[in-house]
């Protein structure tokens, strides 16, 4: 199995408020993609709880083999919810992949 574990800084909301609402809104559309993501077996997101930190959220995603990375990060519905909810505001993003 490998785990797939990014996590982003994003920016551009006008509130803490609305900040929390598009987090909301991105953890339900990353966790619904094992329903139409054959490639991902599970998907958690957790969202950053101390706001002294500079990372909004994290995804880990378990995945069967290394060649469902790209099967998963290619496919549409994944596509879609990075270009209509994450990319407009990320800002930094870091990932580790491994083996287990």
């Amino acid at each position: 199995m490998i785990r797939h574990i990014v996590i982003f800084s994003l920016e551009g909301f006008s509130s803490a408020q609305e900040a929390e609402q598009h987090l909301l809104k991105i953890k339900e559309a990353l966790e619904g993609l094992p329903k139409t993501i054959e490639a991902l077996d599970a998907m958690k997101v957790e969202l950053n709880t101390n706001p002294k930190e500079g990372y909004g959220f994290m995804l880990e995603a378990h995945l069967p083999n290394w060649e469902s990375i790209g099967l998963y990060a290619h496919h549409p519905d994944h596509e879609k919810v990075v270009q209509s909810l994450i990319a407009p505001y990320k800002k930094n993003r870091a990932c580790i992949d491994f083996e287990c």
